[in-house]
C-alpha cells in the first residue's frame, strides 16, 4: 500500500474519531493510529498530505485527552519531535551563536594584523572602546528582552544579528578613534541582548529536563568558534590586494555573519504561528507545544506578544524590579557573579602566562587547543547528566571542586616548578565542566512565570558579565609572573561558590518542605480555592516545587 493511501486512511480514522468521541475506537493511552511509523512520517513529507493533516484540530484533540487524564501521544512520537527539534532548532541556534562569537572576537585577530596602528587608535582609546562595548552590552540586555516579548525572538534576534554583521563590515572604514568608539558601542548594544533572548527562545521548545544539555551545546559552540575564528583570521589576513589584512578580516567575517543573520529571518521556527515550521507535521506541532506546557504550565502564554505603551513601560519596570528581587532566583544571580571568576581569570591570562613561561608564539597558540577539547566534552557530559537525573546543585558543586584542586596546587607548588606542570594545571582549570548552562536551566525551571523567566535570564547574564569584569582585574602586574596574591583571591572565591551552591540547595529543600506542610493543613476545598487565587504568584505558589 502506498504512503499516500496509508496517510489518507489515518486522516479518515481521525475524522471519524472527532465525530464520534464516545466511540471505543478512540486513541488509547499508548496507541497510535498507524503501526508503521516510518511510512507515516515518510508520507508527511509530501505537501498535499501535510495540508490534509493540518485540517485536523490536533491541539483540541490532544488537550481533550490530557484533560481526561489519558496519554495524548506515545513516547515514540515525542522522541521523533525532540530529534526534529534538535535538527531544526538547535543546529540553527548554534549557527546563530557562531555568528555572535565570530564578530565578538574578531577585534583580537584584527589587532594582530596592526589594526590599531593603521587606524591610528592609541592604547587608551582602545581600552575606552572595549569599556564602551561592555557597558552597552550590559545596558541592552533587559531592554532587548522587552523587544523579544513584543516582536518575537524569530524577528528580533535576526535583526540584532544583521545589525552587528553590517557594522563589522563598516569597520573597514575606521580611521581614527571616533568611528572606532561608535562601532564598539553599537556592536555591544546589538550583541548584549542576544544571549538571554536565545536562551528564552529555546526554553519555549524544550522541557526543563532537556534544557541543560541543549544550552551546553550553545557554549560548546563558543569554544569551537574560537578555533574556527582563528583559522579564518589567519587566512583572511594573508589575502593582500587593495585592502589591509584587518580590513579583509572585518569585511569577510561580516559577510559570513550577514548571510547567517538574513537567513535566520526565513528559517527560524516560531511558536507564535500556527505552522511552526514545515519541518514538523501538524500533529507534531501540537505535541511540541503541549509537551512543554504539560511540563511547565507557566510556558503556556510565553509566546504571546507584549504591547508597548506608557502603562506597559511602567508594568515592565515593575516586572524588572520583581525579577531582580525574586528571593528564589537572587541566590543564582549571586552565584553567577562569583562562580566563573577563577576560570575566566585563567582564560584571560592563558596566552600571557604561557609566553611568560617561555613558550614560543606558535606553541602558545597550539597549547590553547587541549583545554577547549576537554571543556567541550565535560560541559556537554555534565549538562546531560544534570538533565537525566533532574538535579542541578550537585553538578555545579562538582565543577567548583574540579577548579579548586588545580587552583590550590598552582598556588602551593614552588616558583621554579616545571612550566609543563603549570601548563597542565591551568589546562585542568579551563577544562572544567562549565556549569553556566546548568544555571541557565535552573533559572528557567524555577521562574514559573514567562516574564520572570525572560528577565531572569537577562539579569543572570548581567551578573556573569560583571563577574568577567572582576576576573579581568584579579591578576596585577606587580604580582607577575606567578600571581600568588591573585591565586589566593581566586581560591577564596571558589570556596565561596561552593558555599553558595550548598546554601541554595538547603534553601530550596527547606522551602519545599514548608510548602508541603502548609498544603497538608488544607482540605480539598481550600486547595481548590487557593489554586484559583494564587495563579499570579509564580514561583511563590505553594503548589510549585522548587527544582534542586
Amino acid at each position: 500500500m502506498s504512503d499516500r493511501r496509508l496517510y489518507e486512511e489515518e486522516v479518515s480514522q481521525r475524522r471519524v474519531h472527532k465525530e464520534h468521541e464516545h466511540s471505543e475506537s478512540s486513541i488509547g493511552p499508548e496507541t497510535s493510529l498507524l503501526d508503521n511509523r516510518e511510512e507515516h512520517y515518510g508520507s508527511l513529507q509530501k505537501d498535499s498530505a501535510w495540508k490534509n493533516d493540518i485540517d485536523i484540530d490536533h491541539d483540541a484533540e490532544i488537550e481533550k485527552l490530557m484533560l481526561e487524564g489519558r496519554h495524548a501521544w506515545d513516547s515514540e512520537e515525542e522522541d521523533v519531535v525532540r530529534r526534529k527539534l534538535d535538527y531544526r532548532v538547535m543546529i540553527l541556534a548554534c549557527t546563530m551563536f557562531f555568528s555572535l562569537q565570530l564578530i565578538r572576537n574578531n577585534i583580537q585577530n584584527a589587532i594582530s594584523a596592526d589594526f590599531l596602528i593603521d587606524a591610528n587608535i592609541p592604547q587608551n582609546m582602545y581600552n575606552l572602546g572595549q569599556t564602551l562595548f561592555l557597558l552597552f552590552f550590559l545596558l541592552s540586555e533587559i531592554p532587548s528582552q522587552s523587544f523579544v516579548r513584543r516582536f518575537g525572538a524569530e524577528i528580533w534576534l535576526p535583526i540584532l544579528m544583521t545589525c552587528w554583521a553590517i557594522l563589522s563590515i563598516f569597520q573597514i572604514f575606521i580611521k581614527g578613534h571616533s568611528l572606532f568608539l561608535f562601532t564598539r558601542a553599537v556592536i555591544g548594544a546589538c550583541e548584549g541582548g542576544f544571549v538571554p533572548g536565545l536562551t528564552f527562545y529555546l526554553s519555549s521548545f524544550y522541557k526543563a529536563n532537556e534544557l541543560s544539555m541543549r544550552y551546553s551545546w550553545i557554549w560548546a559552540t563558543q569554544s569551537g568558534t574560537n578555533v574556527i575564528g582563528a583559522l579564518l583570521a589567519s587566512g583572511f589576513i594573508q589575502i593582500g590586494g587593495p585592502l589591509r589584512g584587518w580590513q579583509w578580516l572585518y569585511m569577510l567575517e561580516g559577510i559570513i555573519a550577514t548571510i547567517i543573520g538574513i537567513s535566520s529571518f526565513f528559517v527560524m521556527p516560531s511558536l507564535r504561528h500556527q505552522v511552526v515550521s514545515r519541518f514538523f507535521t501538524a500533529r507534531e506541532t501540537a505535541i511540541l507545544r503541549a509537551r512543554v506546557v504539560q511540563d511547565d504550565p507557566s510556558k503556556r502564554n510565553q509566546q504571546e506578544r507584549v504591547k508597548f505603551g506608557c502603562s506597559s513601560i511602567l508594568t515592565s519596570l515593575k516586572a524588572v524590579i520583581r525579577a531582580l528581587t525574586d528571593r528564589f532566583l537572587l541566590p543564582i544571580y549571586i552565584l553567577g557573579l562569583v562562580a566563573f571568576v577563577p576560570s575566566q581569570t585563567a582564560n584571560y591570562y592563558l596566552t600571557i602566562t604561557l609566553r611568560q613561561l617561555g613558550f614560543t608564539e606558535t606553541v602558545t597558540n597550539l597549547l590553547t587547543i587541549p583545554y577547549a577539547v576537554i571543556n567541550i566534552s565535560m560541559t556537554v557530559g555534565s549538562s546531560k547528566l544534570s538533565d537525566k537525573f533532574g538535579v542541578r546543585w550537585i553538578f555545579c558543586l562538582l565543577s567548583a571542586v574540579w577548579v579548586f584542586a588545580p587552583q590550590l596546587l598552582l598556588e602551593i607548588i614552588p616558583d621554579g616548578s616545571s612550566r609543563w606542570l603549570r601548563f597542565a594545571l591551568v589546562t585542568l582549570i579551563l577544562g572544567y565542566p562549565y556549569y553556566h548552562p546548568i544555571l541557565m536551566s535552573w533559572i528557567s525551571s524555577n521562574a514559573n512565570n514567562s516574564d520572570r523567566r525572560s528577565l531572569g535570564f537577562a539579569i543572570y547574564n548581567i551578573s556573569v558579565q560583571c563577574g568577567n569584569i572582576i576576573a579581568a582585574n584579579v591578576y596585577r602586574e606587580s604580582d607577575a609572573p606567578y600571581y600568588h596574591r591573585g591565586n589566593g583571591i581566586l581560591i577564596g572565591l571558589n570556596v565561596l561558590s561552593m558555599i553558595i551552591i550548598l546554601a541554595i540547595r538547603r534553601y530550596y529543600v527547606v522551602e519545599n518542605r514548608r510548602r508541603e506542610k502548609l498544603l497538608e493543613q488544607m482540605d480539598e476545598d481550600q486547595k481548590a480555592e487557593y489554586a484559583k487565587l494564587s495563579k499570579g504568584l509564580g514561583n511563590k505558589q505553594l503548589f510549585f516545587k522548587l527544582k534542586v
